[in-house]
């Protein structure tokens, strides 16, 4: 069963696995008023990687979007929390198509990766 995608990343929305020193110096970069705790990368114009910081709201709300904009029927409304870890989205030249993979971790690996290490 081949589940990883092959085709060019659109964008991506992963856990921060670390909870301390300069990464959280900074506010999510969409709302400017939470502190972040996914790290969102994208394409930009010249379809270069680029990395942003997004608190949990914002996460939810472009996981949302992107659902929504997809015109199926069992979308996650703006008001709906999906409790996830990874969220990845692919461009896929063979179909001409979105690709989207979302990922929960157990709460032992949670755990795990959220320990802050010493």
């Amino acid at each position: 069963m081949k589940r990883i995608p092959t085709g060019q990343l659109i964008w991506s929305l992963r856990r921060c696995t670390t909870t301390g020193g300069e990464d959280w110096d900074r506010l999510c970069q969409r709302c400017k008023q939470a502190i972040p705790i996914f790290e969102y990368e994208h394409r930009n114009e010249q379809g270069h990687s680029c990395f942003d910081y997004l608190c949990e709201g914002c996460a939810q709300k472009k996981l949302a979007e992107w659902l929504q904009g997809q015109h199926s029927p069992d979308y996650v409304s703006f008001s709906t929390v999906t409790d996830f870890d990874l969220a990845t989205v692919y461009y896929e030249p063979k179909n001409d198509g979105e690709t989207f993979t979302l990922t929960r971790w157990s709460p032992e690996q949670r755990r795990r990766r959220l320990q802050q290490e010493t």
